[in-house]
């Protein structure tokens, strides 16, 4: 790493009625989609839950933010 990361972060609403389903599917992240995000230049990717609110968190170590996150909601082990 050359320079310092930018640091990001988003907080999103999970619908009631999906969020147990949203904490099974992330309690075991799949090596795919990590590898991908890895790969994307995110590091440090971090997501906090409090009731129906996530808080998401993540250093980009790339060049192009926008090319990078494409990438990764073109991949198709992320998209499963």
């Amino acid at each position: 790493m050359t320079r310092a990361p930018e640091r990001r972060a988003f907080v999103v609403g999970v619908r009631p009625e999906k969020r147990e389903e949203y904490l099974t599917l992330h309690s075991a992240v799949w090596p795919g989609v990590e590898q991908k995000l890895v790969e994307c230049n995110i590091r440090n990717y971090s997501i906090f839950v409090f009731g129906d609110i996530l808080f998401a968190y993540y250093e980009y170590v790339g060049e192009d933010h926008d090319a990078d996150m494409q990438r990764i909601a073109d991949d198709p082990v992320s998209q499963e």
